[in-house]
């Protein structure tokens, strides 16, 4: 028996954005197909596209995915054993995949050096995770891409509508609510995000002012003091504790951001420190349902 199963669906190819579909079957999903249709048995290394399937009704196509760490309350609807755990974001195991022999994997970014990989295994292999800009954009795309492989695009357009209501009238509030500074904790350290890092989302998209200028400095942040922080003196903190969003242990955020340099800051002095959800903003970033939760978190927090 071919250890390496492929499953066409339909015939045809459907050509997408270079380097996100490897190779798909099913020419109605390029034409708008019929609800139903696409494939049956899909494999997910990406917590947005299994927030996505989930949103479509499509969670019964699904056979496996990462569910080894901390696994999002978002996602619960795949807690049950039914569905395979293939290991971690950042290591599935090739070989549990393989033996579910899937006709389609949506992989996340962690796993995007493997899509070569992944393409052995699946005739059908897409990038499931928005980008870390224009995130708003890069997400309907990508929600698109997959609806289409499903015939599911008008309940995905409803829903993307709604995403776009919530962002517009979240972009009005944030005109008036002042400067923002993200800050991320981790193993009791703290870094910061401004314009143009991971959470751009929040200033570019959602409108927030940036509160000075951030140095860009990769995935986790720019390091920074406490005294350099007060002197950027934001009117909001939204605040991201990577130790529990990932399940480490170590200070919470709460407890570390409690010093008196941090607290003579606006947002300190004025009940604007807004913790998020750091499941969602920090493990799954992008989806139907999840970015509609985080624009929801930013509207409340200024509100």
């Amino acid at each position: 028996m071919n250890r390496f199963p492929k499953i066409v669906a339909a015939v045809g190819a459907l050509t997408l954005t270079a380097g996100t579909l490897t190779a798909c079957g099913g020419s109605d999903a390029q034409t708008g197909g019929t609800e139903g249709e696409g494939p049956t048995k899909v494999v997910l290394t990406s917590h947005a596209a299994a927030g996505t399937l989930d949103e479509l009704d499509l969670e019964d196509r699904v056979v496996g995915l990462s569910k080894t760490g901390v696994f999002p309350e978002a996602l619960e609807t795949y807690a049950d054993d039914k569905y395979t755990d293939v290991g971690s974001l950042k290591e599935p195991k090739m070989d549990v995949i393989a033996e579910l022999g899937p006709d389609a994997i949506l992989f996340g970014g962690r796993t995007r050096a493997m899509e070569e990989e992944f393409t052995k295994l699946a005739d059908t292999v897409l990038l499931g995770d928005a980008t870390n800009t224009d995130t708003i954009a890069s997400n309907r795309a990508k929600v698109e891409e997959i609806a289409a492989l499903f015939g599911a695009q008008d309940k995905a357009e409803e829903e993307l509508a709604e995403i776009d209501e919530k962002v517009a009238a979240t972009k009005e509030k944030a005109a008036d609510a002042g400067t923002a500074l993200v800050l991320m904790t981790s193993g009791g350290k703290v870094s910061v995000y401004g314009a143009g890092s991971r959470f751009d989302l929040i200033f570019n998209e959602l409108g927030m002012t940036p509160a000075g200028e951030v140095p860009t400095e990769g995935s986790h942040g720019a390091p920074m003091s406490w005294e350099q922080i007060a002197e950027l003196d934001p009117d909001h903190v939204f605040v991201i504790d990577r130790d529990a969003a990932i399940g480490n242990e170590g200070e919470a955020a709460a407890a570390l951001l409690d010093n008196p340099v941090f607290n003579r800051t606006s947002a300190a002095e004025n009940d604007n420190v807004h913790m998020l959800d750091g499941q969602n903003w920090y493990l799954v970033g992008s989806g139907l349902g999840v970015l509609g939760d985080m624009v929801d978190e930013i509207d409340s927090a200024i509100s």
